[in-house]
């Protein structure tokens, strides 16, 4: 499935969803047409299910600043083999196995295609539920993610670019700090298809990670001293419903 900006605009609003209490993501996911609603709630992960026009969707929450456990699941970044054959987060791999055996329950009741989506710690996980979902022999036909921090090792990227490369679409806001970490001297890289957007708003599909790589040092330098240059309101999911609307 080629990159779509209204679902773009529809994924965007799951991953936000997904920070509300349970009662209110039901609330909204029903809003936005999706049955059948389920939402899973372990000790750092916790995800929405929902159906919707012979789709099936998978919604991961991002850091809670308020939980301690998101951060610690955050930080455990030695790789380890996994997803695909290849080395991925640990911490992400191990949120992920919290929830797994009621979702892929879920996936293997409902029929249809499979669609991915999460923000910042739920960016990771969205990326390791999408291979799962794949080994299952379900069909993913599209993973959106916001603020992604980089989830796994140059032969994780090999191996997911053979199989979901192709539908995944990795939603970047400038200076964003998380799509950052953890860092390319620690081996990690980015999967999918670079969607960034530049400091003033401007869209670059598709975008290089020299170009991204330049914008990021003349806007920090531009901006030393300042708060705006360290990237924290870029990650904000608020910040990319704000880029994502205007697409």
């Amino acid at each position: 499935m080629s990159f779509d900006p209204e679902m773009a605009k529809l994924l965007v609003r799951l991953s936000r969803l997904a920070y509300r209490p349970e009662a209110d993501i039901r609330i909204g996911l029903g809003a936005e047409g999706l049955m059948d609603v389920r939402f899973y709630n372990a000790v750092s992960t916790q995800a929405a299910v929902g159906y919707r026009d012979q789709l099936l969707f998978l919604a991961f929450r991002g850091t809670e600043s308020a939980n301690p456990r998101d951060w610690l699941t955050d930080s455990r970044f030695q790789p380890v083999v996994g997803e695909l054959g290849g080395r991925v987060h640990s911490g992400f791999r191990g949120g992920l196995d919290e929830v797994w055996g009621e979702i892929s329950s879920e996936v293997t009741a409902h029929g249809g295609d499979v669609v991915v989506t999460g923000h910042s710690l739920g960016a990771g996980l969205a990326t390791l539920a999408a291979c799962r979902v794949h080994e299952m022999g379900r069909r993913v036909v599209a993973l959106y993610t916001f603020g992604h921090p980089r989830t796994g090792l140059a032969d994780f990227r090999d191996a997911f670019a053979a199989v979901l490369g192709d539908v995944t679409y990795n939603v970047i806001n400038h200076i964003d700090l998380v799509t950052r970490v953890p860092l390319l001297i620690q081996g990690y890289r980015h999967v999918g298809h670079r969607m960034y957007f530049d400091a003033g708003g401007g869209f670059h599909p598709d975008a290089s990670a020299t170009r991204i790589a330049l914008d990021d040092v003349k806007y920090r330098l531009t901006h030393w001293g300042r708060i705006e240059s360290i990237g924290f309101a870029p990650h904000e999911i608020s910040a990319y419903m704000a880029r994502v609307d205007l697409l």
